[in-house]
């Protein structure tokens, strides 16, 4: 099969959604399928400055909202013209709703377009969550997203969180399905780890907690900041170690030096190996307030690192087997505090949550059980736009993931 892959989200940018894409490009090549990865890089340079200098022009022109909108607009442009259409593609898989239009509008509807739901809530309403956009700009992008999404036929949702909250906005017609994401659960031994992924090398002999993720209000690391002070207050040995990079970095130091915490409390900075680091933590915390699918909690499961999260969005689904792993997202730091002290004195628990998790991961979020969703809802695209069948790749990658959210529909 030829697949272009298109996403608004550069390769060089630190998110999961950039993992996800990259992984599933590398998996369906050795599946022996042709994939073109179109992101903004892609475009020529020329291109590129024409539209930045659209959008500087409507920036001019209506301020905050004008750049909103060459903003949208431009990676619609980006994408439309960057796609090379004397290539005979048989699918898209747009990462967004953006580049999925732009792919519809460059291939002029004769290839499928299935467009991946990354996003954690309405994709209007978290730009309007990370940006803090009020006003006018926030009515434009509901508008403009609802746009988008109505011309959206064929849908995966990360989650089913993310698929039935979707589902209204979608073309009347849509299919959709869910795959969630996925990684090697039994991969081959790693590799000697490098001392600045080696948690256990850099914080001898202490327990420790792990979060990753961009460091922002809504992964919320800062609710593990009177966290950490319970556990000192229960006189818990610890280290708290927070990965990413972000807005709140600042913040985060203060309340660290604050809550007298420089002991048991460190700021990474940015990992890309994040799996890593994870192998070497005794447990993972996710403390996100509004997440779909984070690809962080399936590589917990994929390190055999027990984890524990915050009970929002998707994530029940990735933990549903260990319901003591999940945490009511209106409690207190002091609820939190207890179960990971609970977890950190007792590496028999430990050792029952991970396996219990890991378990429930490889029949759930393996890569290969990714992949055969995947493939799987492709075909099922072409069908609907009845064009010829493709030979099946010859490598067997086990049942199409979207059958468990077909049969959890009836």
């Amino acid at each position: 099969m030829n697949i272009l892959l298109a996403s608004t989200l550069v390769p060089s940018a630190p998110s999961g959604l950039r993992v996800h894409y990259e992984r599933l490009a590398e998996h369906l090549r050795r599946e022996g399928h042709m994939v073109t990865l179109v992101t903004p890089d892609s475009q020529r340079l020329l291109v590129r400055r024409s539209i930045g200098a659209v959008r500087r022009a409507l920036k001019l022109l209506l301020g905050r909202l004008g750049n909103q909108i060459g903003v949208e607009l431009g990676y619609i442009a980006e994408i439309y013209f960057a796609i090379d259409r004397s290539i005979p593609y048989d699918v898209v898989n747009a990462q967004d709703v953006s580049s999925g239009w732009a792919a519809q509008l460059a291939l002029g509807g004769r290839v499928p377009v299935v467009v991946t739901g990354h996003f954690n809530d309405h994709p209007a309403e978290e730009l309007v969550h990370q940006r803090h956009f009020s006003g006018l700009t926030v009515r434009f992008l509901h508008r403009w997203y609802n746009f988008l999404l109505r011309r959206t036929h064929f849908f995966i949702g990360v989650s089913d969180y993310v698929r039935r909250d979707s589902v209204p906005w979608l073309a009347p017609d849509a299919r959709h399905t869910v795959v969630y994401n996925g990684v090697a659960m039994n991969p081959p031994a790693p590799t000697p780890l490098l001392a600045a992924t080696n948690l256990r090398q850099q914080f001898p002999g202490r327990p420790i907690l792990l979060n990753a993720g961009q460091l922002e209000a809504r992964k919320n690391q800062r609710f593990l900041i009177p966290v950490a002070a319970e556990l000192r207050r229960r006189n818990v040995d610890f280290v708290l170690a927070l990965v990413g990079r972000g807005e709140d970095e600042a913040l985060l130091r203060q309340l660290i030096e604050e809550a007298g915490l420089t002991n048991h409390v460190f700021l990474l900075g940015y990992h890309r190996d994040v799996l890593a680091l994870l192998r070497t933590a005794d447990v993972y915390v996710h403390t996100a307030l509004r997440e779909n699918c984070p690809l962080v909690l399936i590589e917990a499961m994929a390190a055999r690192c027990p984890a524990v999260a915050l009970a929002v969005g998707g994530v029940p689904e990735l933990l549903a087997p260990t319901p003591e792993a999940l945490i009511d997202p209106a409690a207190s730091p002091e609820v939190l505090a207890h179960q990971l002290e609970i977890l950190l004195q007792s590496a028999t628990r430990r050792a029952q949550l991970q396996q219990t998790q890991h378990t429930f991961a490889v029949q759930h979020f393996d890569s290969a059980v990714m992949l055969a969703g995947t493939l799987a809802f492709f075909h099922e695209a072409r069908r609907t736009l009845a064009l010829p069948p493709l030979p099946s790749p010859t490598a067997a990658v086990g049942p199409p993931a979207y059958a468990y959210a077909l049969a959890a529909e009836e």
